[in-house]
């Protein structure tokens, strides 16, 4: 069930969702908790181990004190109150395999960390803030490795320092789980307590979920989900939880009464039990005689944490800085990205600049080689500044992250422009342009770009085109009044401002307020589709049309992601230095209408694409056409799928440039003209019968037509074509088909709605293996030619009505699992078993499918698939 339908059923049924997490994360101590075993990983099992992790007779544990003090660098993170100036250890009873003293030392009744709060950023930029219950220590169990007869147990990794951290019951919905559990892996990353691998174990969740009705405080049974190491399989198996309880309340109008505990398993995609969750009293928590109190004040108050240095504080300055949610996640998603962000920022104070600049000249992978930012930072600024163009920039931070000792300075020196060859340059190209100057002094800046392309044919491309648009703009008001110059720049300013604060709901009207833009008639739009470019078109100048699927702005340059009828992605790059209106095209958004010319050259090797078919080759713009501005979407094309319904219904012209829906619809397409294909080479005839009839007797409800001539009279809309095909029949055309539309006043199901198509075959003098062999050869044509090679087609299986219902129940059976119904009557009649007994006295049938390893795949049924099909069979209301 998608996430939002899920939402919806909710919300109609008055429900909300309570969910918990407690986090285990390990510390990067370097001992355990309680002995001086190597806490590191081993290849080899049972190597770091001693008397003590294996819980020998006679020993006793020792504190890690690095484990308690790394512990309070995370309490200061959370900003906890640090009530507990005292901690205590406590005993947990257990009795598991991995647990070879049948406890676990643990902090249950003075944890280390008493409370906290974690504040988060979702997609959309909203905020959450998730309340701690506690954060306490306490070890980890041994590893268990199932072979096929026997389980084997490696204690290297017992009594491994963890930080459990339980949050209140406070988190409402799926997504702000994940984001969460996310975030508190960024925290123990950024202040380097833990590696918090998720493959190595190092992090992971327990999530308790429950239902209750809105604006109520109760808690009811709950089902927590053990062990996830992703959060992928954190959302999925949220959805999965959530729509069983959903439906055991919708059914039953209870919330589910059993408490449980479950694993994800990742190959079925659904939870399996594993056991009656526990209670409190269970555990059966006592006071740890062997370890003592320990004071922790003093260390308390020596520790600090820069609370600005956390994923909610970069992300908060690149938000408000004006950077996409999603993308300041990226810069928050390692450590290094966030430290290297934010010791530019400190200098420079421009988020977005820094933030685009980033992201257009360094690989995501490459941060590690960035050996020292305070170089960076002198790059950025200069670029800032104009000093140097976004292609020297990108040169030199790439030779940079090579080359430690590469001189950027020289490089620079030898490479830019002087200011008075450009200054030179400007006054040259006012002077041979003055009609366009004028129309810019008039307050037409727009045009300032046409004049920087002829300022860059002069000098080059060593210079910034925003410089140099600044320098004619200069250059233009004082040419004339100081009134006009004076205006003009307040204006600016004034736009300036806006631009970086102001009042946000005056900017979004304002763009939501669109620019005209003219009719643009042209006796050819394009010279190729995107489906007929590849590296033999490189060098090539082509014009191509069609929609813009998305628009990465990185300030000199911008990359737009074209999309045309081939339903193929072309990257289509600009530059200021090389585009004349390249200032226009901050209107441009998702689904506008353009015409690209330019030429086709091979991408950089570091930008390759590999998940495009052209993702090697993109087009140098040389000149972008707007034929049609859009305004902002209501949701995202590519994800339309996942959008309520009511949305997509009401904007079907975007939901159908939906991926998915345009295949369903194309593929239509297909299967109906090979359809007429086929039949008109076996000689039907094609045939088209009213819409507008009278009623007949069938078994359906029609849909009536008022007559607008004959009061009280009606047409009816035509269930099926059947008593035309009847009249065409006797009227001796032999073979004929219809694609005919149908209508039925019935309630929609799976396989049909009140309005729909059907193929509708006649033929006459044929016999029953004509029609199979006819029915056989037309499906698995279509399925083969239109649905490619996926499916093993087989001929169509000839089964009687009563062979049908005796094997499988069903006069429709599904023959792919065979799982063939047997009966048994004669062998259980005399049992005591009533689920048998009693059918059998009220002269039923006992019959039963055999589900042996060899109709298995030499795999006989888990416990887990079991349980599975039993709480199938009881949701479709039987016993077991």
């Amino acid at each position: 069930m998608e996430l939002d339908y899920l939402n919806d059923l909710l919300e109609k049924h008055d429900l909300e969702l309570v969910i918990g997490l407690e986090t285990h994360v390990r510390l990067n101590t370097k001992t355990k908790l309680f002995c001086a075993c190597p806490n590191e990983e081993s290849d080899t099992p049972n190597q770091n181990i001693c008397s003590v992790c294996t819980g020998q007779m006679g020993v006793l544990p020792a504190i890690n004190k690095e484990a308690i003090t790394k512990a309070i660098y995370f309490g200061k993170a959370v900003k906890s109150t640090f009530s507990n100036q005292v901690i205590s250890w406590d005993r947990k009873h257990y009795e598991y395999p991995d647990n070879p003293k049948n406890i676990q030392i643990t902090q249950f009744h003075n944890p280390v960390i008493p409370n906290g709060e974690v504040s988060c950023f979702r997609k959309d930029g909203s905020q959450f803030t998730v309340s701690l219950t506690q954060v306490h220590i306490e070890e980890d169990a041994a590893k268990l490795m199932h072979e096929r007869d026997v389980s084997l147990v490696d204690f290297n990794k017992a009594g491994v320092p963890l930080i459990e951290i339980v949050t209140d019951p406070c988190v409402r919905n799926i997504e702000d789980a994940s984001t969460y559990a996310q975030y508190i892996q960024r925290i123990v990353q950024g202040i380097g307590i833990s590696e918090a691998n998720l493959e190595k174990g190092e992090f992971k969740s327990d999530v308790s979920v429950s239902l209750r009705k809105r604006n109520t405080q109760a808690l009811n049974p709950r089902t927590e989900i053990k062990n996830l190491n992703s959060f992928k399989f954190m959302v999925e198996s949220l959805k999965e939880e959530v729509e069983k309880q959903l439906n055991y309340y919708i059914e039953n109008n209870v919330f589910r009464p059993d408490q449980t505990t479950v694993l994800w398993d990742e190959d079925l995609k659904q939870t399996k039990t594993m056991r009656k969750k526990e209670f409190e009293a269970d555990y059966r928590f006592i006071s740890e005689p062997d370890l003592p109190f320990v004071d922790i004040s003093q260390v308390v108050d020596t520790i600090k944490v820069d609370l600005a240095t956390l994923p909610f504080a970069i992300e908060s300055i690149l938000i408000e800085g004006g950077v996409v949610p999603q993308d300041a996640k990226f810069f928050t998603a390692e450590s290094v990205r966030a430290k290297t962000f934010m010791d530019i920022n400190n200098v420079l104070k421009d988020p977005l600049f820094i933030a685009r600049t980033l992201v257009n000249v360094i690989p995501a992978d490459d941060y590690k080689n960035i050996h020292d930012t305070a170089v960076l930072t002198n790059i950025f600024a200069q670029f800032k500044d104009g000093k140097v163009n976004s292609v020297l920039v990108q040169k030199a931070v790439s030779e940079y992250l090579k080359d430690a000792t590469f001189n950027y300075k020289k490089y620079f020196q030898e490479n830019s422009i002087s200011e008075d060859q450009i200054v030179d340059a400007i006054n040259t190209v006012i002077e041979q342009n003055a009609a366009i100057a004028a129309d810019i002094k008039a307050g037409n800046q727009g045009k300032a770009g046409i004049l920087v392309g002829k300022v860059i044919a002069i000098i080059g491309k060593g210079a910034s085109g925003k410089v140099i648009r600044e320098g004619i703009l200069k250059a233009v008001n004082a040419s004339g009044g100081t009134d006009n110059s004076a205006s003009d720049d307040n204006a600016q300013s004034a736009a300036q401002n806006t631009s970086k604060g102001g009042d946000k709901q005056s900017v979004k009207q304002a763009e939501e307020k669109l620019p005209e833009t003219p009719l643009i008639v042209k006796d050819h739009y394009r010279t190729h589709k995107i489906s007929d470019l590849s590296e033999n078109s490189i060098s090539e100048e082509v014009t191509l049309s069609g929609w813009v699927a998305s628009v990465r702005d990185h300030g000199d340059l911008m990359f737009i992601d074209l999309r045309d009828s081939s339903y193929q992605i072309f990257q289509v790059r600009l530059s200021r230095e090389s585009f004349p209106n390249f200032d226009e095209l901050v209107t441009l958004k998702a689904e506008s209408v353009i015409a690209a010319t330019g030429i086709v050259v091979q991408r950089r090797e570091d930008d390759y694409n590999l998940g495009l078919r052209t993702g090697t080759i993109e087009l140098e713009t040389s000149k972008l056409e707007i034929l049609n501005l859009s305004r902002s979407l209501p949701f995202e094309i590519a994800r339309a799928t996942k959008t309520s319904e009511n949305i997509r219904f009401q904007h079907k012209y975007l939901d159908h440039r939906n991926k998915e829906v345009r295949k369903v619809i194309i593929d239509r397409h297909k299967v109906i003209k090979l359809i007429r294909d086929m039949l008109d080479e076996e000689g039907f005839l094609e045939m088209e019968t009213p819409i507008l009839s009278a009623g007949t007797d069938e078994g359906a409800r029609e849909f009536i037509v008022p007559s607008r001539k004959e009061a009280g009279a009606f047409y009816t809309l035509p269930q099926a074509p059947q008593q035309f095909k009847q009249m065409i029949m006797v009227s001796g055309y032999e073979k004929y088909f219809q694609v005919a539309r149908c209508f039925r006043d019935e309630d929609s199901r799976g396989d049909r709605q009140p309005e729909f198509t059907q193929l509708d075959i006649e033929m006459a003098y044929a016999s029953m293996q004509d029609i199979i062999d006819l029915n056989t050869k037309m499906f698995n044509t279509v399925v083969r030619k239109i649905y490619g090679k996926k499916w093993k087609l087989h001929d169509f299986a000839v089964i009687t009505y009563k062979e049908a219902m005796d094997k499988y129940g069903c006069d429709r059976p599904d023959l792919r699992f065979g799982l063939q119904m047997q009966d048994i009557t004669d062998i259980v009649k005399d049992t005591s078993f009533q689920v048998f007994s009693k059918p059998i006295e009220q002269g039923g049938i006992v019959k039963c499918i055999k589900v042996s390893a060899e109709e298995q795949g030499g795999k006989r049924l888990s416990k887990g698939q079991i349980e599975n099909l039993t709480a199938l069979a009881q949701q479709n209301g039987l016993g077991g």
